[in-house]
């Protein structure tokens, strides 16, 4: 069932509200955002903000990760299943550290490769991480 244009106006208002402010509380821009996840206009990450777009369900969780907060739980709140949505560090980005800008939009650059292209790149970090592992041990 589709809710009414009301709800759905201020769904879309709440989740532009969180994204502005976590947003901002990364130190993150627009042009950050428009970057790292491939839109086009500066326009678009406004729109978001001001809830006069909804998020497309497609990039929700290319989303959570820019925001760095927990995707299913940002997927409940951007669809309206959940009224709220805390700020907390998501639990697949390893050590609770924040993502530079740089590993945000390399995971964002990630997430676009199909599957294929995806089980590749893991098995190259793979080799790399073994050579690393080598190199050290070799000037040890």
């Amino acid at each position: 069932m589709v809710p009414p244009a009301r709800d759905r106006q201020t769904l879309r208002r709440r989740v532009g509200a969180f994204i502005r402010a976590r947003r901002r509380e990364l130190g993150l821009t627009s042009g950050d955002i428009v970057r790292a996840l491939g839109y086009k206009h500066l326009a678009s990450v406004w729109k978001l903000e001001k809830g006069l777009e909804g998020l497309p369900t497609k990039r929700v969780y290319a989303w959570a990760d820019i925001l760095q907060v927990p995707r299913d739980a940002f997927f409940r709140f951007v669809t309206g299943e959940a009224g709220r949505m805390e700020a907390t560090r998501s639990s697949h980005d390893g050590a609770g550290e924040r993502l530079t800008l740089a590993e945000a939009e390399l995971l964002a650059d990630y997430r676009r490769l199909p599957s294929t292209f995806q089980r590749r790149l893991r098995k190259t970090v793979q080799e790399f991480e073994t050579l690393a592992r080598s190199e050290v041990r070799r000037r040890s």
